[in-house]
């Protein structure tokens, strides 16, 4: 994928915020290794890009993170990409503004829980234990990975509700 078509990509961006800030090592990204392309912005630290191949098309959404709180210091949470449960400030909620052009309807968002430092793919990539009676290593990996592309597709469809060629046309 391209500079211009990550860019491009994004579908909740907010008319006000006119550029997405693409991370310094994007020329470097094999995107054939990875599941999808997350990255903190630069220039505001709670603000997250999250881009994945839709359809052999580029699609991202812009996440806004939320504090976490130290009240669940001693709790594990789920992540709802990779599924790995993680310390309470390994896992964030993040949310997603749907996007519209009336700004009363982009009050409306969605959130999930993921990883804080957005290396899900890392933990999907980790070799598990195998026992006598598990499946391969590598069979296990695979389903991981494919659960994770599977889990981040299906929530950058629900953030915009809008057809594809809807939003090209405008």
């Amino acid at each position: 994928m391209t500079r211009a078509e990550v860019r491009a990509a994004i579908v909740n961006l907010d008319p006000a915020q006119k550029k997405v800030h693409l991370p310094t090592w994007f020329d470097e990204v094999r995107w054939h290794r990875i599941d999808y392309l997350g990255w903190r912005d630069l220039r505001a630290a709670m603000r997250v890009y999250l881009v994945a191949d839709v359809d052999d098309e580029a699609f991202g959404v812009i996440l806004r993170q939320n504090p976490n709180q130290t009240a669940l210091g001693s709790r594990a949470v789920m992540c709802d990409l990779c599924r790995f449960a993680r310390r309470f400030n390994e896992v964030s909620l993040f949310t997603a503004p749907r996007p519209s052009r009336d700004k009363r309807q982009r009050l409306s968002t969605l959130g999930l829980h993921v990883c804080t430092d957005l290396d899900c793919s890392v933990n999907v990539h980790s070799k598990p234990i195998v026992g006598p009676l598990d499946p391969p290593a590598e069979e296990t990996i695979e389903r991981r990975r494919q659960g994770l592309r599977e889990r981040t597709v299906t929530f950058l469809r629900s953030v915009s509700d809008l057809d594809r060629t809807a939003r090209r046309s405008e």
